[in-house]
């Protein structure tokens, strides 16, 4: 048995399509505007899985690159279950009916054209090493690992409004830590009294972590870095 093919005239009806019914012909537009013939809609209606899963793939890739309508590709996906579903079909019915892969692409494009941010843009910008790309014009993850093509080529689409998202967010997270930082000295007493606020004052403490759990040992290791010298205050419980 052999493999369904996509068909190259329908593919290219399709990439002309916008997928929305007019009320007067009842039929979709190519994207000058012109109405679709009825044999037109009748080949459109015809198309495969194949070539409308080609269609979508090849939406996602310009979306991708900065390019492209992310409602058109939302219509494409809504339009490649509904076909399936009886008329009448709710918008929620239809993505109940999508797999998982789809039901997260349909949730991203509706991200995309709520707020025109790609979320997979933000976060990788977020992860990338921004400094060490100013400096070596090389993009790689906080972790020292390099972008991989495909990475590089979403980065190098980002958009301003994209962009802005990223300085936005890289703002709060240290406003974040700056606030932390603040209030470090009081989260270390905090934290050092929950375990030791019973022992005699003069009384040196040369091992506090042993006595923490996990949650607390990482967060006293986090105050540590932060508090350097000052740790001393704490850890050499002195009766000044």
């Amino acid at each position: 048995m052999t493999e369904p093919t996509c068909r190259l005239d329908v593919f290219k009806l399709l990439n002309n399509a916008d997928f929305i019914y007019r009320p007067d012909t009842n039929t979709w537009s190519h994207h000058d505007g012109r109405p679709f013939t009825d044999a037109e809609q009748a080949m459109a209606h015809d198309a495969t899985d194949v070539e409308l899963e080609t269609l979508s793939s090849t939406q996602k890739i310009g979306l991708d690159h900065g390019l492209g309508d992310p409602a058109h590709a939302l219509r494409i996906l809504m339009y490649r279950y509904s076909v399936k579903l009886p008329d009448g079909t709710t918008d929620e019915d239809i993505v109940a009916s999508m797999t998982d892969r789809d039901r997260t692409e349909y949730q991203r494009l509706r991200t995309v054209i709520r707020t025109g941010i790609r979320p997979e843009v933000v976060t990788l910008l977020l992860d990338a090493d921004l400094p060490a790309y100013l400096d070596t014009n090389t993009w790689t993850h906080h972790d020292g690992q390099p972008f991989t093509k495909q990475e590089k080529s979403l980065a190098c689409s980002c958009t301003l409004k994209e962009m802005e998202a990223v300085l936005a967010q890289m703002q709060l997270e240290l406003d974040f830590e700056q606030e932390r930082e603040a209030d470090a000295p009081r989260a270390f007493c905090a934290l050092m009294d929950k375990y030791f606020g019973d022992v005699p004052d003069g009384t040196l403490i040369h091992d506090p972590a042993s006595r923490m759990t996990e949650e607390d040992r990482i967060e006293y290791l986090r105050l540590r870095d932060i508090l350097g010298p000052e740790m001393s205050i704490i850890t050499d419980r002195d009766e000044d």
